[in-house]
């Protein structure tokens, strides 16, 4: 019995390691490596568009601003980006290889583990709008890959190992929206989406051995775990409004009010790294193989709000005009991502054992983010120029950084035009993304090596069955070192008006 559980226990250790380190963030609008906004004008303006809103684009950022739509709207983009994220992990004292005849142990130093798939070059955007025929009333159809970073791929024997070797995924939001125009001032929204994943994957480095669970470096019995798998249909709303109660002055407001999760049914892989390694885990349901498990991840809610001034001519248009948006997301509702192992077995060492249903922990935190942009038309109907700035505080502390995430503060910047020629709109629009650079010390850091096969139990103190170097903690830290990660992105629209 006691070996069953301890078994038990190990397998448990072995999926929530896989299951961790889904990337929810490339799994919504405003996840991914970096957050960002799907659309050159809202890109251009470094994503102040709360209030401004008048293309496709407001589907997910304000679904009120269609009003501003005139006559029939057709949109078609792409965003192409170049993400470099790099990790050196912080030099560790290699516990794994034998001590010198002083009985000091080498230090091990790390190569920097950079991502080997930067360039990312669909992430569309394609959508009608139309008053069809009704006065005061505007509908939009869209599809949109929602903007983040969709793989990345380092080293399998990167300092990364352990928390990431690499990930992809592929989104989809089917958006139907709604605008309502009671009178001249005001005017109402609401989308409705339809999420879906076709494609999610993730692989990290485990550590099986039973004997030398401590080594910081690498063990022969380390192992790949890779998860694939979908999540067909989640349902997203997002509403909002607009008020103008001066012509120069406007006022945005939108949201996701309505909770929501990502439902992805997923299989699991185990495989040795070594080649000398022939162990694995055998997965079953009812004595028939199977590995399939249902991984659901809490989407936060999203507030955002934006105050617009707009600078008119004498025949009331626009010759520029500034925006500023503050956006909250609430990651902490995200404590947890809930696995359900639907009656999964386990056999490993000759012993078969329930995995059971798990729920991670995640230590996440709410974001804000603020945004400050705008247009100038120097040659009204013809030529728009336009520019932003922005910041977001950081996703998680330090001590938890990841490789998954960029889980620091970010600055970024924009510029953007575009160029008027009958009913055609051509747009263009470049951003700079930056995460501020995190610097961890071990001895700061809250991210630990899985050692599945490993009996040492919190709180980690009991020299027979826990490493004596690491006392007071599960196993090696391995999210020590420096994260530095930077986005370039061309966002190229087309717009044809009707």
């Amino acid at each position: 019995m006691k070996s069953c559980s301890f078994l038990g226990r190990s397998l448990v250790v072995i999926v929530v390691a896989i299951l961790t380190t889904v990337p929810a963030g490339s799994a919504r609008a405003d996840g991914g490596l970096f957050s960002g906004e799907q659309g050159a004008r809202a890109t251009g303006r470094g994503g102040a568009f709360a209030a401004k809103s008048d293309d496709l684009s407001a589907v997910m950022l304000n679904p009120a601003g269609l009003n501003h739509v005139e006559g029939t709207l057709i949109h078609l983009g792409n965003r192409f980006s170049y993400n470099a994220q790099a990790f050196t992990r912080a030099s560790t004292t290699d516990y794994g290889s034998p001590p010198d005849s002083e009985g000091t142990f080498p230090t091990h130093t790390f190569a920097t583990a950079s991502n080997r798939l930067p360039v990312q070059a669909v992430d569309p955007i394609l959508g009608i709008a139309s008053h069809l025929g009704l006065n005061r009333w505007t509908f939009a159809l869209a599809i949109q890959a929602p903007p983040g970073v969709a793989r990345q791929s380092f080293p399998i024997a990167g300092g990364q190992r352990y928390m990431m070797v690499d990930y992809e995924a592929m989104m989809l939001n089917y958006s139907l929206s709604a605008a309502w125009q009671p009178d001249e001032r005001f005017g109402l929204g609401v989308s409705l989406q339809w999420i879906h994943v076709p494609l999610l994957k993730y692989s990290l480095v485990i550590n099986a051995n039973p004997y030398m669970g401590a080594n910081p470096v690498s063990s022969e019995l380390d192992m790949l775990a890779r998860i694939s798998g979908s999540a067909p249909f989640a349902l997203h709303t997002v509403i909002g409004a607009w008020y103008r109660p001066a012509p120069f002055l406007e006022l945005g407001v939108a949201g996701q009010v309505i909770p929501t999760a990502i439902k992805a049914s997923c299989n699991l892989d185990i495989s040795p790294v070594s080649s000398a390694t022939e162990d694995t885990v055998l997965l079953d349901r009812e004595y028939e193989p199977a590995n399939d498990v249902t991984l659901t991840i809490p989407l936060p809610l999203v507030a955002r709000a934006g105050i617009r001034y707009r600078h008119l001519r004498p025949d009331q248009t626009e010759l520029f005009d500034v925006e500023l948006d503050a956006v909250y997301e609430t990651w902490s509702r995200v404590d947890r991502f809930a696995v359900d192992t639907n009656g999964l077995y386990g056999k490993f060492l000759g012993q078969r054992v329930e995995i059971g249903n798990i729920d991670v922990e995640k230590r996440w935190r709410d974001t804000l983010g603020i945004h400050l942009g705008g247009d100038y038309a120097p040659i009204p109907n013809h030529l728009t120029l336009r520019g932003g700035v922005f910041y977001q505080t950081a996703f998680a502390d330090a001590a938890y950084a990841n490789m998954d995430f960029a889980n620091g503060a970010q600055l970024g910047s924009a510029l953007g035009m575009s160029f008027f020629w009958h009913r055609h709109e051509f747009t263009l629009a470049y951003e700079y993304h930056r995460q501020r650079t995190i610097k961890l010390k071990e001895a700061d850091s809250r991210v630990y090596q899985t050692a599945p096969m490993s009996p040492c139990q919190a709180p980690y103190t009991d020299t027979k069955t826990c490493s004596k170097y690491y006392p007071g903690i599960p196993g090696p830290p391995v999210n020590a070192g420096t994260y530095d990660a930077l986005s370039h992105l061309l966002v190229v629209d087309w717009l044809y008006r009707l």
